[in-house]
């Protein structure tokens, strides 16, 4: 009786992250910045929630402590690691960030669905990866399947330029989630089968 509650427990706080706050500290860890890198991204007003319930909340007076929501950790370990690749321009990152983490995609013949600051959905046994693929201001999503070439794919959609970025969002979606405590493969599994 005791071990089915612990599971039940368990599977209700995997279902929170996405109406979790989280502190600052958190922020810091999962996406691999200093505070003062955060502190400054803040004051630039860069980190943009778009969607309902990933405002920031607090800061702004001392004692009022920011949180932070998932899909804000999300665009910004998404910016950071766009930067780390190379990304000069931070307002360029942060806008392919957050198009990433505050917008979805529908499914369609070529691609399962993808949620918003989540990989694709592959529960149905479809095997890929959710690559992040940028070149200057364009962007695009792409979903790579093992026996598949998605150049084509890729760099129409980003208009044909000569080289381009590209992240791994699996990767990336994994490492987030993980430092927040959270198991990556229940927090997909959740945010899927409610979803459908």
């Amino acid at each position: 009786m005791r071990q089915v509650y612990k599971r039940q427990l368990k599977k209700a706080v995997h279902m929170n992250i996405f109406n979790d706050k989280f502190a600052s500290g958190q922020v810091i860890k999962s996406a691999g910045i200093s505070n003062a890198t955060l502190q400054s991204w803040l004051k630039r007003e860069v980190i943009v929630g778009q969607k309902d319930g990933s405002v920031i909340e607090g800061g702004g007076s001392p004692g009022r402590h920011r949180r932070f929501s998932f899909y804000n950790l999300i665009e910004i370990a998404t910016a950071k690691a766009l930067i780390d690749c190379g990304v000069s321009d931070l307002q360029v990152a942060f806008s392919t960030a957050r198009k990433f983490a505050h917008t979805g995609i529908a499914a369609t013949k070529e691609h399962p669905e993808r949620n918003p600051g989540m990989p694709f959905n592959i529960s149905n046994d479809a095997l890929g990866q959710t690559l992040l693929c940028m070149s200057g201001e364009h962007s695009f999503v792409a979903f790579w399947q093992p026996g598949t070439d998605p150049l084509l794919e890729i760099r129409t959609a980003l208009r044909r330029p000569i080289g381009f970025v590209i992240l791994d969002m699996n990767e990336l979606f994994d490492r987030v989630t993980a430092s927040l405590g959270y198991h990556p493969q229940e927090v997909i599994e959740h945010a899927y089968s409610s979803s459908g």
